[in-house]
């Protein structure tokens, strides 16, 4: 049980979103260019609430999102390796 527990809380932080030095997610800073860009060619923007939901994450979708980012890493790997 604490295995699991142990790689529970390692595929949390991997799951965490990054934040830059303003403290803003990745999603936030393209949804503030995509807006700007937008307002300045006279188009609309519909604004969508971004929802943060690093902390209700469930058991299932953290297991996921962990093989998802060992994969990449795995190819990004072998890519250089080439």
């Amino acid at each position: 049980m604490r295995t699991i527990v142990r790689r529970l809380l390692r595929l949390e932080v991997l799951a965490t979103p990054l934040r830059n030095e303003r403290g803003e997610t990745l999603a936030e800073v393209v949804a503030a260019r995509r807006k700007r860009r937008l307002e300045e060619s006279g188009e609309a923007f519909a604004d969508r609430p971004l929802i943060d939901r690093a902390g209700v994450r469930s058991i299932r979708e953290i297991l996921l999102r962990g093989r998802r980012l060992y994969r990449e890493a795995a190819r990004h790997e072998s890519a250089l390796e080439a």
